[in-house]
């Protein structure tokens, strides 16, 4: 059905609306972290900065607030293995649910999607007691094994999802041709399922971002905890006293992941849902 003038303007402002409702509170933030702490507290809120000043950002990046850098780069490291390894392995085994039917193979499809409901203060405790067993407390290790239990699944179920629409003609064509199961996976499946690949890098990466519970029991040092934890510390101790410091450091957590999103979403849209459809 054509649209009409009326309905596509309609359609247009409703979803400008949403967006201004959607981006205020971040707008707003970015815009008071530039402001003296004076401005901040005024009587009467304004968009307008009499005073800019990078104060806020100097004490989050310093040593005499939280040591945003060096939270920020356990934070990378943790979420750019989980989602190297969630990659690979969901690559792998969806490669397999989707061409190989083996027995058992719908009851293993069900377990994945089970493990999902099996999260948070439910497994926290047996976490907490296999880390101590094999000295893993305070370490970047264990983080990337339990988000792993998280991304893998549904990584798995995804990457199946995808496999499956690619014509199994095309790797008879490459076995014809002399190529083997692997190098046909990597060269003609992988290339053709990258969507999904994407999607699921990218949900396992900002799902290690966001983590806040896990990175709290598990961690207690610099070395180890990220950057969520080292924000609700500050705010707890000498954050109150710093209100700008904090908001700073909000903006800090939050632009990498907005500008990931921004050159990705259409890859993680796609993914996400052709995969859950196809599969």
């Amino acid at each position: 059905m054509k649209e009409t003038l009326s309905y596509r303007t309609l359609k247009y402002m409703s979803l400008l609306v949403l967006m201004v409702c959607t981006l205020f509170p971040f707008l707003w933030l970015v815009d008071t972290t530039f402001k003296s702490t004076e401005e901040m507290f005024a009587s009467t809120p304004s968009w307008w900065i009499e005073n800019f000043t990078l104060e806020h950002y100097t004490w989050a990046l310093g040593e005499q607030g939280m040591n945003i850098g060096k939270l920020l780069t356990n934070s990378i490291i943790v979420c750019t293995l989980t989602a190297l390894c969630t990659g690979l392995i969901a690559c792998l085994s969806g490669y397999g649910l989707a061409r190989f039917q083996v027995p058992g193979i719908k009851l293993v499809i069900i377990l994945f999607v089970l493990a999902q409901m099996i999260q948070g203060p439910l497994i926290m405790i047996p976490w907490y007691e296999l880390a101590s067993t094999f000295s893993l407390l305070n370490t970047k290790t264990v983080l990337v094994l339990i988000y792993n239990t998280m991304t893998i699944p549904v990584g798995v179920w995804i990457m199946s999802g995808f496999f499956k629409t690619v014509p199994k003609e095309l790797e008879e064509a490459a076995y014809m041709d002399g190529s083997t199961k692997l190098k046909t996976l990597f060269k003609i499946m992988v290339p053709m399922a990258l969507p999904g690949l994407v999607s699921i890098s990218l949900y396992s990466f900002i799902l290690g971002w966001n983590d806040y519970q896990y990175s709290l029991i598990l961690t207690n040092s610099l070395a180890a905890k990220t950057v969520q934890v080292g924000i609700a510390e500050v705010m707890e101790s000498m954050g109150a006293a710093n209100w700008g410091g904090i908001l700073a450091s909000g903006v800090i957590v939050i632009l990498p992941i907005v500008i990931i999103f921004a050159f990705i979403q259409k890859l993680l849209i796609e993914g996400l849902t052709a995969g859950g459809i196809k599969g």
